[in-house]
């Protein structure tokens, strides 16, 4: 049986109503392509100031559409996400 891992990160951001809340689940299958997909999608919607609300690792077998596992990758990500921001800051100056 082989593994197979997606990472899942959702951007929210919020409004006043239904109709101008919103947010976008970023898919990807590594954890790099991942915090750039964060990074890309925070600057896309950055007018709607937008946030991490949770990120994820499932894994899932062969080519089963129910993953067997998930993990809970939050917290780290946030502080990834704030850590790459920082140093890209600081090779700016």
């Amino acid at each position: 049986m082989n593994s197979q891992y997606v990472y899942l990160a959702t951007i929210c951001w919020d409004g006043y109503d239904e109709y101008t809340e919103g947010e976008y689940t970023v898919i990807r299958h590594t954890l790099n392509d991942l915090f750039e997909g964060i990074k890309e999608y925070l600057h896309t919607y950055k007018s709607r100031d937008p946030y991490l609300e949770c990120a994820s690792i499932e894994t899932y077998k062969d080519d089963s559409s129910v993953p067997v596992s998930y993990k809970d990758i939050t917290e780290s990500t946030k502080t990834i996400i704030k850590v790459k921001e920082k140093d890209a800051k600081s090779r700016c100056n």
